[in-house]
């Protein structure tokens, strides 16, 4: 994921790129944050009965905890850019940025980020298989009890993870509020 923050910054100080770059940066940050803090907070529910981090750990997670793994898969389809999550933005705003730079180093990296995305999706959905179609690893089916703090983190990154796809006006705001923040700086 650290390539597409860095890859609007290769062409950010091209003539008239900096602006939408650096507001792809940010909206990138924004949604990332949000979508990769639910998927830890995923793990960190999963591996308290599991005892394990492995993607071997999440065979059958559906099957004895459906809401964790529903949230997984709409957490790691957001980092796969799968629309209406709040990825799809984010990758869009950075290959907006590279193609608006018009540059052939511009276009490599569009191209290269591409390949990427669909190599990424590969992995994503090598775990959401595990969760979905592989049975559990131990059989052991009880369901998993999340603590409050836990369960409370869960609801706000999904539900950002879906605003901010639905609703992509609202992280492009932040980005508006950091390009402000840019041009009073300079």
């Amino acid at each position: 994921q650290g390539g597409f923050v860095l890859m609007p910054l290769a062409v950010a100080g091209m003539a008239g790129v900096a602006d939408s770059a650096l507001r792809a940066v940010v909206v990138y940050m924004i949604i990332y944050a949000a979508t990769n803090l639910g998927v830890f907070a995923v793990i960190l529910a999963v591996s308290r009965k599991t005892r394990s981090g492995d993607i071997a750990s999440f065979g059958g997670l559906f099957s004895y905890a459906p809401t964790l793994g529903v949230l997984m898969t709409i957490f790691l389809a957001s980092l796969a850019g799968i629309p209406p999550l709040g990825g799809w933005i984010a990758k869009f705003a950075a290959f907006q940025a590279l193609l608006e730079s018009q540059s052939t180093w511009g276009y490599v990296l569009a191209v290269v980020g591409a390949i990427n995305s669909v190599i990424a999706f590969g992995y994503y959905g090598n775990v959401m298989r595990e969760i979905w179609m592989r049975p559990v690893p131990d059989g052991d089916t009880t369901p998993i009890r999340t603590p409050g703090s836990l369960g409370l983190a869960l609801g706000i990154t999904s539900v950002a993870t879906l605003t901010f796809g639905i609703l992509p006006g609202i992280a492009l705001h932040f980005a508006d509020l950091a390009e402000i923040a840019g041009a009073i700086s300079r």
